[in-house]
């Protein structure tokens, strides 16, 4: 019975992680603010899948990731904008879990190199899709994903703090 109620609360909080990267994605879709380079992104449903990977685990932050790619696909969006998700999601998870190994509680610095991962990520699936280099275009995009990572990682880092503060 007891691993079963562990299950059942484990499903439960997967669920609603993967409801708050959904929300959080498309909160980030509807209130994008206009950059001057375009395809700069905070990252918002980021922060669900990095809390996801500290909190529960690195395979139930896969599931969270692609429920929230397959979600966004099939509500908002189309081919195209899933296989630019896909690339930059799935890569930055990769290098995210090999990273969470090497830095373990340093989650800012996992969250800064996801996020340069996933715009590295974006570019190659552009580059393959749209048959061009998009190479000049990298630095800027390095820069916003070091920012985004930078903020998210430290949101991340101050809610798993919160978590786990005693009560008073």
């Amino acid at each position: 019975m007891r691993n079963k109620l562990r299950s059942t609360k484990r499903l439960a909080a997967i669920g609603l992680l993967l409801t708050v990267a959904f929300i959080l994605s498309w909160l980030e879709m509807i209130l994008s603010v206009p950059m001057s380079v375009p395809g700069i992104k905070i990252g918002l449903a980021n922060i669900a899948i990095l809390f996801t990977m500290y909190y529960c685990g690195t395979g139930d932050a896969f599931f969270v990731l692609t429920g929230r790619l397959i979600l966004n696909a099939v509500l908002f969006g189309n081919v195209s904008s899933l296989i630019f998700s896909a690339a930059g999601g799935f890569l930055s998870y990769i290098v995210m879990c090999i990273c969470k190994r090497f830095f373990g509680k340093h989650i800012v610095y996992v969250s800064i190199i996801g996020g340069v991962f996933h715009n590295i990520g974006q570019l190659i699936a552009a580059g393959i899709v749209l048959e061009t280099s998009f190479i000049a275009y990298a630095p800027y995009l390095i820069l916003g994903g070091i920012a985004a990572g930078l903020v998210n990682g430290i949101i991340v880092m101050r809610v798993l703090k919160a978590e786990f503060r005693p009560k008073k």
